[in-house]
């Protein structure tokens, strides 16, 4: 139990440094994955949260993992589960 809390703790970190949108590296860190091994799934369209798409000169793709996104995924929490909100009929 003592892992599980300490890597929500790391999640909080993560989320306060990063409140808009996660850098790829540490993501990958976080995950304990290879980077490109998470390019990969993002361009592919496996990793649901985040998405990836070619810039159109084609030089370079972007990454995009937005920090909402991913902390409701690695919660497998809704924004209601975390606002408090009663749900409306």
């Amino acid at each position: 139990m003592d892992q599980i809390q300490e890597k929500l703790k790391e999640l909080d970190v993560l989320v306060h440094r990063y409140p808009v949108k996660l850098p790829l590296r540490a993501v990958a860190d976080f995950l304990s994955v290879n980077e490109e091994g998470l390019k990969a799934a993002l361009m592919r369209g496996n990793a649901p949260f985040g998405f990836a798409y070619q810039k159109e000169d084609g030089a370079y793709r972007v990454m995009v993992i937005p920090t909402v996104t991913f902390y409701l995924w690695y919660t497998n929490c809704n924004a209601r589960m975390i606002m408090r909100e009663p749900k409306r009929a």
